[in-house]
């Protein structure tokens, strides 16, 4: 597995969790809503980092460009 498809792996995995989390929310308990801030905060690392991932491998493929000569 590339590094590529583990953080798209693990930006689909945060997003289900959350959706998950998100359902159960509506039981109102404390431990519904410790579980949704935490698949909160993990939904959005892992954005981040998905993000951070495709602008690296637009820098690098600029970067690494071919010179004509």
């Amino acid at each position: 597995m590339t590094w590529a498809n583990g953080t798209e792996q693990q930006l689909q995995d945060a997003r289900r969790e959350l959706e998950a989390a998100e359902r159960e929310l509506t039981t109102g308990t404390e431990a519904a809503r410790v579980r949704y801030a935490r698949a909160l905060y993990e939904a959005d690392l892992a954005g981040r980092r998905a993000d951070r991932m495709a602008r690296d491998s637009r820098r690098q493929q600029l970067t690494w460009r071919p010179v004509a000569g």
